[in-house]
């Protein structure tokens, strides 16, 4: 016997009408009766009889049909753990990301990823947008989030924010009361760097052509060139997304006239395919950076 045959008869017994029963399932009222007559020559006992044009079900067809709808209960229950699934999540979810969102954006994303899935268990790894990019396309994590893109085979990259790049002085610089910053204002300064190398620094340095400022500290996070800054160390250009959740007492935040744009992308591996609960998590990632400009703003 086959499921069609099985359902048509479930319908026939609630209708007692194989024409009503065809209304049900959505077919004609002979396919019904062929499938209740397929069914009846498998189970080898008649299942119907008529009484002018209404079904009487046979006392084999009652017992039948009880062990039929402990059948359906058992597969409507499965469609709500399907549900359940889909609406609360389960198991496990891995995320990488780079340090700046991991500090300043994945908390809100996460707390926002909560509030829909309560239930699942999230592990984080924080690494370079190089380590992100490896363990996604290993599939070492679901889901990551990166500045930049590499060229490793078998990933995709979707640019999820851009944010323009700040200058950051110390509250007691001669150059804190200034409203924007040129590239010359930093001639002589003693500059904390990105490291030597990376893509955002290549950024920030091709704006200083005849480069005269200091490069006396060399570091790869933002955090800790504003933690610098704030220590009368030195001046820098960073991410705000940085500076600006850190609100960092000492630090003055300065607009830079060159443009200096820090990236942030979503990475998914093509082997490895983003589940619902990672293109979920996405989601919270971008909405958290959206609540995140709003509330500095």
């Amino acid at each position: 016997m086959n499921f069609k045959q099985v359902e048509a008869f479930r319908a026939v017994m609630k209708t007692r009408s194989m024409t009503t029963a065809a209304g049900l399932l959505h077919t004609s009222q002979p396919n019904v009766s062929r499938w209740i007559a397929l069914l009846e020559r498998q189970v080898g006992f008649g299942l119907f009889q008529r009484n002018g044009t209404r079904l009487i079900p046979t006392p084999e067809a009652e017992a039948f049909y009880t062990e039929v709808e402990r059948a359906f209960i058992g597969l409507e229950s499965l469609g709500s753990s399907a549900e359940s699934i889909l609406q609360r999540g389960t198991g496990l979810l891995r995320v990488g990301a780079v340090g700046s969102i991991t500090e300043f954006v994945l908390p809100e994303a996460i707390r926002l990823f909560r509030a829909a899935f309560p239930d699942v268990r999230i592990v984080v790894k924080m690494g370079g947008s190089d380590v992100v990019a490896k363990w996604s396309a290993s599939g070492f994590c679901d889901i990551g989030f990166c500045s930049i893109p590499t060229d490793l085979p078998g990933l995709r990259y979707e640019r999820i924010h851009t944010a323009r790049g700040v200058a950051i002085v110390g509250s007691a610089h001669r150059l804190a009361a200034r409203k924007t910053l040129k590239p010359a204002d930093f001639d002589g300064e003693n500059f904390i760097s990105l490291p030597s190398g990376s893509f955002n620094r290549a950024t920030i340095d091709r704006h200083f052509v005849n480069d005269t400022r200091v490069l006396s500290i060399e570091t790869p996070y933002a955090a800790t060139i504003c933690a610098m800054v704030g220590k009368g160390l030195g001046v820098s250009i960073v991410n705000p997304l940085v500076s600006r959740s850190l609100r960092m007492p000492g630090v003055r935040e300065i607009a830079f006239s060159a443009k200096t744009e820090f990236h942030s992308y979503c990475v998914k591996s093509d082997h490895f395919p983003a589940g619902f609960l990672a293109n979920r998590m996405a989601d919270c990632v971008r909405d958290a950076f959206k609540t995140l400009g709003a509330l500095r703003r």
